[in-house]
């Protein structure tokens, strides 16, 4: 399985997508002028991990500064893959980070999170101090 390692550039966040060890890092500002081409790839991957050999157990941890309404779909459909992983069977943790101090970024959290329906990921938000 690949791994992805996209550096953050100005308007998207970095990402770490490490399958050996079954953890997805993604961090920074996201608002690319196509959020589509930005994530398919990583949604891709992960569908294409999660198919060939589902893990027991899989970590993400996401810290996002800001998102884009545009964004905000793609971000879902990230977090559809990673529920339904969750649903066949892998215990998925999701650590959503935020400036304690940022109530969008929370909310966004919690609205992916409510937006999925029932869900099976162990979702925690994790407030930090800047």
């Amino acid at each position: 399985m690949q791994a992805i390692k996209a550096a953050r550039t100005e308007s998207t966040p970095e990402v770490i997508f490490n399958p050996v060890h079954n953890t997805l890092f993604i961090a920074g500002e996201c608002y690319p002028e196509n959020p589509n081409l930005f994530f398919l790839p990583i949604l891709g991957t992960l569908q294409a991990h999660f198919s060939n050999k589902l893990p027991a157990k899989f970590y993400a941890r996401v810290r996002l500064s800001y998102v884009n309404s545009a964004s905000t779909k793609s971000m879902r459909q990230l977090f559809m893959a990673l529920n339904e992983a969750a649903h066949a069977g892998a215990a998925v943790d999701v650590d959503w980070e935020f400036d304690e101090e940022d109530d969008a970024i929370q909310d966004l959290g919690e609205d992916l999170m409510h937006g999925l329906g029932v869900t099976w990921l162990n979702f925690n938000e994790v407030p930090f101090v800047v």
